[in-house]
């Protein structure tokens, strides 16, 4: 599984995962095969405003991401995913990349669904 993380900063393993993945910095990118994770590198997030909370959904399909973990996201990005083929997981609890990443390669976190969207 190719998996795009919002994060603050520069990215990485020991990076605060971001809350808002259309306002984080990057996107750390990971790869998980049998349970183990590696890092591939990060993408930077332009500016919201370059194209709002659709632009991260073309970035990230366009480099074959599989999954995102969100906290959550509007109705129109989620759809957005799911049109692209990209499962969007939630995660309320991860505070670091790499916790969120364990969570995913151990099977912990379920596909976002309508009750998580945000509403702004």
């Amino acid at each position: 599984m190719k998996l795009a993380v919002p994060s603050v900063g520069k990215g990485g393993l020991d990076a605060q995962r971001s809350a808002h993945f259309g306002h984080a910095d990057c996107f750390t990118i990971l790869n998980i095969e049998d349970g183990k994770v590696s890092v591939e590198g990060t993408i930077a997030n332009p500016p919201h405003e370059e194209g709002g909370c659709m632009r991260p959904v073309r970035i990230l399909a366009e480099v074959g991401i599989d999954a995102i973990v969100a906290v959550g996201m509007g109705m129109r990005p989620m759809q957005g995913f799911a049109a692209a083929g990209i499962t969007v997981l939630h995660d309320a609890e991860s505070a670091t990349v790499g916790a969120a990443a364990e969570r995913i390669a151990t099977g912990q976190l379920d596909a976002m669904g309508p009750e998580h969207a945000c509403h702004h």
